[in-house]
């Protein structure tokens, strides 16, 4: 039986290479490739039908309208304020698609920060526009772990680059993976910082769906292409070297040894974690339950 046609959103990150392999050259499956800030709006407006979404996105996505209207999220300085998310959803929402996640159980490799002064000192922090999970993590670290109370900045997505470095900086996904910052005094992965912290795993961004979906389909669309993507790992780090410039045993290391691709019971406890530190913090909207895919038999 042919497919009706499925829209299939992800984003350029080495990291999520393994699981869209072959999605592309699937019958009636179009695979787009998009800006995390892009996906949750697109999800929302009904031109993608599953999305690899980023955690925050789906708190702020799955939130009730009344809450996400009241709820002001705390601003951040710079000239790209966050999109508003209309407050109005499809019936039944949208659900977790459990098949699997970018999630680390340690150090991710791509989510740095670097400082260039003590961490008690740190008064500005500049922010990378390319995640706002990894930015509300910083956050959600530095008052609670760190201690520290900064500045935050999130940069023009097009403007130049500060003539003057803050006094830390966020940088995650292909620019995390390669950054050097000579000036830097201190560099601190976020997914280690995390585990030590909470003890359990992070989860950056997993399968979303639209509730209307045809769930059984996209889930076994999206576990067949995990399942050749994991296998082909090692092929993905070279082609890495030759498309992204990043070197082959870094990209070999960030899909071996440092992503985890499971959503298992020990990453849902941490994707609740987060969601209810971001939550206190004013970072995610409050009343969200995670609600996963029925097709899958999750609860």
């Amino acid at each position: 039986m042919p497919l009706s046609r499925l829209v299939i959103g992800a984003v350029p990150h080495l990291n999520a290479w393994p699981l869209v392999c072959g999605l592309g050259e699937q019958p009636g499956v179009e695979l787009r490739i998009e800006a995390a800030a892009e996906l949750g709006p697109l999800l929302r407006g009904g031109e993608l039908d599953a999305a690899l979404l980023s955690a925050i996105e789906y708190f702020r996505l799955s939130a009730d309208p009344g809450e996400r209207a009241r709820r002001s999220l705390p601003a951040v300085a710079g000239t790209h304020p966050e999109p508003r998310i209309p407050t109005g959803r499809p019936p039944g929402g949208f659900v977790i698609v459990p098949v699997a996640a970018i999630a680390s159980r340690g150090s991710i490799g791509s989510v740095r920060l670097f400082g260039y002064t003590e961490m008690a000192l740190v008064r500005c922090v500049l922010l990378d526009p390319a995640s706002r999970t990894a930015n509300a993590l910083a956050r959600v670290l530095f008052s609670q772990r760190f201690g520290v109370h900064p500045h935050f900045i999130l940069p023009d997505l097009v403007g130049p680059e500060p003539h003057r470095p803050p006094d830390a900086e966020l940088v995650i996904g292909n620019r995390g993976l390669v950054a050097e910052r000579p000036a830097a005094k201190w560099v601190r992965d976020l997914g280690r910082e995390w585990h030590r912290w909470v003890h359990r795993p992070f989860v950056y961004a997993m399968w979303v769906a639209r509730q209307d979906a045809p769930l059984d389909t996209v889930a076994e669309l999206l576990a067949t292409a995990r399942d050749a993507g994991l296998a082909a790992r090692e092929a993905l780090a070279a082609r890495a070297e030759e498309e992204l410039d990043i070197p082959a045993d870094v990209a070999r290391r960030h899909l071996v040894s440092e992503v985890h691709y499971q959503l298992g019971p020990r990453e849902q406890e941490g994707l609740r974690t987060f969601y209810r530190l971001a939550s206190e913090a004013g970072l995610a909207p409050e009343g969200v339950r995670l609600r996963f895919s029925p097709a899958l038999g999750s609860t």
